[in-house]
């Protein structure tokens, strides 16, 4: 018996990506249409729709998206915007980040959980080289204040 659940969540509109699962990518996904992954992806996906990473999928890269829907493999965090649902066959490993998530049992997630959306990592600081002269901290320098409580990362735990 089909589970009309499944049916519906697997849905994409029409007009979306789809990548079979005979074909590799090598290389970023930007689109702003909905798409569903059955390949293998070597690369950050970035849709802003709602993206399906299916049973035979396997993303080794960050995913941006509204929504997400994973059955496949994940190597990379994710930030979703939206709703995410990882299923019980699912295997993440990196961190989770979203506003909604359901996480079915026996789905297998190795990293953090955050509650809320963060940007994409910032560029790191360049380390100042051995004949750069080091900053030297004073005792009228002031801490920076804590973001206020809105503004800080929540966990569900």
């Amino acid at each position: 018996m089909v589970n009309v659940k499944q049916f519906f969540r697997n849905l994409i509109a029409p007009g979306a990506f789809r990548i079979p699962k005979d074909v590799s990518v090598s290389g970023s996904i930007d689109a702003t249409i909905s798409g569903r992954i059955d390949g293998n992806v070597r690369g950050d996906v970035k849709t802003t729709g709602k993206l399906v990473v299916s049973e035979t999928a396997s993303v080794r890269g960050h995913i941006y998206a509204a929504d997400l829907v994973v059955y496949g493999k994940v190597y990379g965090d994710v930030y979703i915007s939206n709703k995410a649902h990882i299923s019980n066959k699912a295997y993440v490993k990196g961190d989770v980040n979203a506003i909604v998530l359901e996480l079915e049992e026996g789905a297998v997630v190795e990293g953090a959980i955050r509650k809320n959306v963060q940007q994409a990592p910032a560029e790191p600081t360049p380390i100042q080289g051995a004949d750069a002269t080091p900053a030297v901290a004073t005792a009228t320098t002031a801490a920076p204040a804590p973001p206020p409580e809105e503004e800080q990362t929540s966990s569900w735990f």
